[in-house]
């Protein structure tokens, strides 16, 4: 399989468990001692990319970028917030979570479009045709 297309799969399942936690988050608002959820995802990312990849310093005070050994593609995962805004014990900020909900939704769409253009690639260079 593409590593793109393996990463960007991993990304859409991310957000779909982002989604999942935002939703439960906002509906448990009102949820006395409800600790909200959130998804790690791209921090991981970042640190596989990071430990994979090294550059090629060509001038010694050019910065070090990455490390040399290969890393695998992240899953998401799900985390308990231990934050209270209420005096209920809730940590459910609403305004956050829609801000999340909307940011997350534009990512997913995003994500999904680029997946397609991989594969539209994909059939173009099988049929012949670039």
């Amino acid at each position: 399989m593409n590593r793109l297309i393996g990463i960007m799969s991993s990304a859409l399942d991310a957000s779909a468990l982002r989604q999942k936690s935002i939703s439960n988050n906002i509906a448990n608002a009102d949820t006395p001692n409800y600790k909200p959820t959130k998804v790690s995802f791209e921090e991981m990312l970042q640190q596989e990319v990071q430990s994979r990849f090294a550059g090629n310093r060509t001038y010694p005070k050019h910065f070090v970028i990455g490390a040399s050994h290969a890393a695998s593609i992240p899953s998401a995962k799900l985390e308990r917030e231990n934050t209270v805004f209420s005096n209920s014990g809730n940590g459910v900020d609403l305004d956050f979570e829609m801000t999340q909900l909307s940011q997350n939704t534009i990512w997913y769409q995003s994500l999904t479009y680029g997946l397609n253009e991989e594969f539209n690639l994909l059939k173009a260079s099988i049929r012949g045709r670039g």
